[in-house]
């Protein structure tokens, strides 16, 4: 009796065995299924998460493109500007020094109008000189030594003088003689004395002469005497303000 429970019991633990066995590899092989399975369930889903990072990824390095462009566009346009501003500051300074040349220009030519309008204010304001007359022999234009010494005093006068004088010349005759003769014969002692104040430096431009032959006797035709103090030159000069500028 105790050898067959021996044998049962020993028989017993072989079946256990065996039945261990088996669910072991029972066991492994559904773990292996079953891990089998997650990883074919998770892999779709690594590799979408891959998908996913690699897209984001690539949106970051877009993004980060984009804003370097952006960086550099912004640093382009703010060099441009600093640059267009500074054009303009040129430009600006250019024209203010313009404008204010212009300015200078205006003020210049203000000054010089002015001048011009002291001038012509001053035209007609001459003071003339008491007249002084050199005498010719009858039907003569030749000046005597006496009547050079006159005219030598009148050049004396008006010899420094630049600007604001005038001289005026007005030959005459006496009685003798016909109208048109007497006429040509006081143009002619007029130009005589002219030409004299000319070479004694008096300015040509300055000199009015006229010829009036026997108009405006001083003294009596009937007499010798007074024929005598007719056959003459009157000279006078006049004088402006401006007469008072001088050469060196």
């Amino acid at each position: 009796m105790r050898s067959s429970n021996r044998r049962f019991s020993v028989f017993g633990v072989f079946i256990l065995a065996g039945v261990m066995t088996l669910s072991g590899c029972a066991t492994r092989k559904f773990v292996r299924q079953e891990v089998g399975t997650a990883v074919t369930g998770i892999e779709p889903k690594i590799t979408e998460v891959d998908t996913k990072v690699r897209e984001a990824g690539e949106r970051i390095d877009a993004v980060d493109r984009r804003a370097q462009q952006g960086i550099q566009a912004a640093d382009q346009k703010a060099t441009q500007a600093g640059t267009a501003a500074a054009a303009a500051d040129q430009k600006a300074t250019t024209a203010q020094r313009t404008a204010d040349t212009a300015t200078q220009g205006v003020q210049q030519a203000n000054n010089r109008i002015t001048g011009v309008e002291n001038r012509i204010s001053t035209l007609d304001v001459y003071t003339p000189s008491p007249y002084q007359s050199v005498v010719f022999k009858s039907g003569s234009a030749t000046l005597s030594d006496d009547a050079k010494r006159t005219l030598d005093d009148i050049a004396g006068q008006v010899a420094n003088l630049t600007a604001g004088y005038a001289v005026e010349i007005q030959g005459y005759t006496d009685s003798m003689g016909s109208e048109n003769l007497n006429i040509a014969l006081s143009q002619r002692r007029a130009e005589a004395v002219k030409r004299y104040l000319v070479s004694k430096k008096v300015a040509l431009y300055r000199i009015t002469i006229v010829g009036l032959g026997e108009d405006g006797p001083v003294a009596d035709n009937k007499t010798r005497q007074g024929r005598e103090q007719n056959r003459r030159v009157e000279v006078r000069v006049l004088r402006s303000p401006a007469a008072g500028r001088t050469t060196n």
